[in-house]
């Protein structure tokens, strides 16, 4: 897995699809646990079900993407990554593990950098981000 700002969206995008690549996108869910994000990522890798919520079936089809996307290499972009990383660790762990894994295919995973601790969850300031310091500096 590759990790990228979430400002490169855009090229890094343009530049898969035109090396060939089946490009798709995934969003992780604004309230993010392993749950959510895995059927978000079994979504838009059209993998069957129960793929979406059963972590061994993950790994079994996503040796079928050859099959699933007709022999064509395939890219995910994984938009709001961090999201995941921040709220669920283990989470993140353990599906990045997964898919960097799969033989068959690329992951970018977006996100904003965070320099020091996460905040609290209960912080209302941390959802919308509003409670980050503006010049980084922290």
């Amino acid at each position: 897995m590759i990790l990228v700002p979430a400002e490169r969206l855009d090229g890094v995008r343009t530049h898969l699809a035109d090396a060939g690549y089946a490009v798709v996108e995934a969003t992780t869910p604004v309230h993010a646990d392993l749950r959510g994000a895995q059927a978000e990522l079994a979504a838009a890798l059209g993998l069957p079900s129960p793929a979406e919520r059963n972590l061994d079936a993950m790994v079994d089809t996503l040796r079928d993407l050859p099959q699933i996307w007709d022999g064509r290499m395939v890219a995910l972009l994984w938009k709001d990554a961090e999201r995941l990383a921040c709220a669920d660790g283990r989470g993140w762990w353990i599906l990045g593990e997964i898919l960097d894994d799969a033989d068959d295919l690329t992951v970018v995973a977006f996100g904003e950098a965070r320099i020091g601790r996460p905040p609290a969850s209960g912080d209302a300031a941390s959802e919308d981000g509003a409670g980050r310091d503006a010049g980084g500096d922290r």
